[in-house]
């Protein structure tokens, strides 16, 4: 038998065992970052139902997605939106009861939605967190114009109401890559950030515990 075939089950069931210990010590919102071409391989959008079901397991109620598109060519990026909306839309459709959905397009209007009872996931398909930022200060400049919103009421709370996802992801996983992208630019300034160089096609369960077991051992600050 392979020493590794042999060892990563074990290890796995020792993190899952040191995550046990401290349950109540997990996110509750996690965001990954995903790459177009990591869903067009059927691989990926089966690795991607298997994560949202181990997140589920430890207790995670929202998973917000962003799929970043590198066409450039806005026509482009709109068809491949597409192809990728109807893909999730049939696999999410094996979600389990209780599950919920919403896909934004690349305009970030809403193009597909199910509602959920205790576990929600948000899919964003190359709508970025600068694009998301601007479109929620226009709309509300808009209404300070037609006179239904007060200058001196425009806050952060406001602000946050006109984003696309108004939780804070407390954990944001990038697989394959050292950078963030450009998403929940706002929503992500206090979340603990977790990287590894394991292609999305490549990660495993044993990895995505490694990142679940890291938040818990880690002080969160929250900017002090």
């Amino acid at each position: 038998m392979d020493l590794r075939s042999f060892a990563y089950p074990v290890y796995e069931r020792y993190l899952t065992w040191q995550i046990a210990r401290e349950f109540s010590n997990l996110p509750g919102h996690v965001a990954i970052i995903l790459k177009e071409t990591d869903l067009f391989d059927p691989e990926g959008i089966e690795r991607l139902i298997s994560t949202l079901s181990i997140f589920r397991k430890f207790r995670v109620q929202i998973v917000s997605i962003y799929v970043d598109i590198l066409k450039t060519d806005p026509a482009l990026k709109a068809e491949v939106a597409s192809t990728l909306k109807a893909q999730l839309e049939k696999s999410f459709s094996s979600l389990p009861a209780g599950a919920g959905y919403r896909i934004y397009g690349a305009d970030g209007e809403i193009n597909s939605t199910v509602p959920g009872k205790d576990f929600f996931v948000y899919v964003s398909l190359g709508f970025g967190g600068r694009d998301e930022i601007m479109r929620a200060v226009l709309t509300i400049l808009s209404k300070v114009e037609t006179g239904t919103v007060r200058p001196e009421e425009v806050d952060e709370k406001m602000l946050e109401s006109h984003l696309l996802v108004n939780h804070e992801p407390d954990i944001m996983i990038r697989s394959g890559g050292q950078n963030l992208s450009d998403f929940l630019v706002w929503q992500s300034v206090y979340s603990e950030l977790y990287f590894t160089d394991v292609n999305w096609k490549d990660v495993r369960k044993v990895d995505l515990l490694r990142a679940m077991r890291d938040f818990q051992k880690r002080k969160r600050r929250y900017g002090r």
